[in-house]
């Protein structure tokens, strides 16, 4: 039985599926890996736990698997916007995560030294202090020993992967186009651009197409991993552009959501142009002369994980997603009055600042665990109605959902009661990436004619229906939430500046 193995590597884990020619997951498994986060805005990520998670996942992923399964072969999908300095022999330090914002001086002058301008014209997108470009001139003035023992600046978290199992120092258009070092146009890297910056274009990455096959994977992968040794690897594309094919938005038309640890909505476009100043992404599409325009959020489910964290009692227990989902429905929609901001990590879309932070906003004597759980899944939801509305899109259109956020009733139903549209969930929406990566490889390896082979590849689990009880409850308070961070904006400025006093 003909399979493709794709394997995820996320913000919270590494993923391994298998994948048959009909779409259909045939066996899953998940290992996870901690983020290290620290003042300044430093969220990082260690390589190697990547790689004990990927090992530890595939050998779930073979013990799980049906017989006489042969792997045609492996492509991977992960984070977007990462630097990860590679070495001679293996990554050198931690991984700069694509919610690291430390890199804030580094983009002032970016923008003194190249014109704010002149940069979106060129890379398609606003380069702030998530950028790599940012994050790799931070290196050259914080960390200049680290970056002189660097042979490759790798992109996502895929590619490290790619790199263990098969050797290739590689990224594709996709993970590329978020990075402020491709000519999104052009697909290729801005060379002048990086000149001009006295910027080193040898530790960039080759660029391959999403399915060119890069590699085969190595007798020492093969024995970490189980993989047959001599499995074709194929070039992997960045989550954002895995998640678009697995939902069915390879084509334009459809607008969806995705709702994991960040977050999004986007859609597939035959031509773009440029949205920076309402936080808009575009980014190169999968398939080439397409491109994915995106509202990204930097923290989306990861508010509820945050929630999960601090309800733990004393003696450290944790309440499960079950509960959480069970208190968020327990509680009226409006949660009583309390509004959250689910800026955790800073934000991006529909603005841009490193600065602002969470809140509740509301909370009374009698204001409850219920309302805090509802109270964070109504926050984010707001927040996706900014990302629409950043987008041009009007309500009322149905959205498909996937990432993990969409395996909660509760949540979903908010998401089209806030949005006053259906929502439909992908049928195992924390799939959606790896069910992406599969096709573009099928379509590579010739099983397939395009990105969007059938309906049946693409099944929807639950659609929720908005409540006009609720959509009106939401229509009040939305833009009491929209009206927020501008008043916020100053004093999140001021408490930065007191941490970094504080220090």
């Amino acid at each position: 039985m003909d399979t493709i193995l794709a394997i995820d590597i996320g913000t919270t884990g590494a993923k391994a599926a298998l994948v048959g020619r009909d779409g259909v997951l045939l066996a899953s498994a998940l290992a996870t890996y901690p983020t290290h986060t620290g003042a300044g805005g430093v969220v990082e990520q260690n390589p190697q736990d990547w790689w004990d998670a990927s090992c530890r996942a595939l050998r779930q992923l073979w013990a799980d698997a049906p017989a006489g399964v042969h792997v045609a072969a492996v492509i991977l999908s992960g984070q977007m916007q990462d630097a990860i300095p590679l070495g001679d022999d293996d990554a050198i330090g931690p991984a700069l995560l694509y919610a690291d914002s430390r890199a804030q001086a580094e983009a002032a002058a970016l923008e003194q030294l190249v014109g704010a301008a002149q940069l979106t014209e060129l890379t398609g997108n606003a380069q702030e202090a998530s950028s790599v470009l940012a994050k790799w001139r931070w290196l050259a003035t914080h960390e200049p020993a680290r970056l002189a023992a660097t042979r490759t600046i790798l992109l996502g978290s895929h590619d490290y992967i790619t790199w263990r199992l098969c050797g290739a120092r590689a990224a594709d258009p996709t993970t590329a186009a978020t990075t402020g070092l491709l000519d999104w146009r052009a697909r290729a890297w801005a060379h002048d651009l990086l000149a001009q910056l006295r910027l080193d274009a040898a530790l960039l990455p080759e660029l391959h197409a999403s399915g060119a096959q890069i590699g085969a994977v190595s007798a020492d992968a093969a024995a970490a991993t189980g993989i047959p040794t001599g499995t074709p690897v194929l070039q992997g594309v960045g989550d954002l552009g895995a998640t678009t094919v697995g939902v069915g938005a390879a084509a334009p038309g459809m607008i969806y959501a995705y709702l994991g640890t960040s977050g999004w909505i986007a859609a597939s476009q035959d031509a773009a142009v440029p949205m920076p100043d309402r936080g808009v992404f575009t980014i190169c599409h999968p398939q080439p002369a397409r491109y994915i325009q995106v509202a990204p959020v930097l923290t989306a489910g990861g508010n509820l994980e945050w929630l999960r964290a601090v309800l733990a009692t004393p003696a450290g227990v944790q309440p499960d997603y079950a509960r959480l989902n069970v208190l968020a429905a327990q509680a009226a929609p409006g949660s009583g009055g309390v509004l959250y901001l689910p800026y955790l990590n800073g934000e991006r879309s529909p603005f841009s600042d490193a600065n602002a932070r969470a809140a509740f906003l509301g909370i009374s004597g009698a204001t409850t665990q219920a309302d805090l759980a509802r109270a964070v899944m109504e926050g984010t939801a707001y927040s996706y109605r900014a990302l629409r509305e950043a987008l041009g899109v009007a309500r009322g259109g149905a959205l498909m959902l996937a990432g993990g956020g969409g395996q909660s009733a509760v949540w979903a139903q908010i998401l089209a009661d806030v949005l006053a549209s259906p929502v439909q969930v992908a049928a195992a929406p924390g799939d959606a990436p790896a069910r992406g990566a599969a096709i573009i490889a099928g379509q590579a390896l010739g099983w397939y004619a395009s990105l969007m082979p059938g309906e049946g590849f693409f099944p929807v689990q639950a659609t929720y229906t908005p409540l006009t009880a609720n959509v009106r409850v939401y229509d009040r308070l939305y833009p009491v939430f929209a009206g927020l961070y501008p008043a916020l904006r100053e004093a999140f400025a001021a408490l930065a500046q007191a941490r970094v006093e504080m220090l």
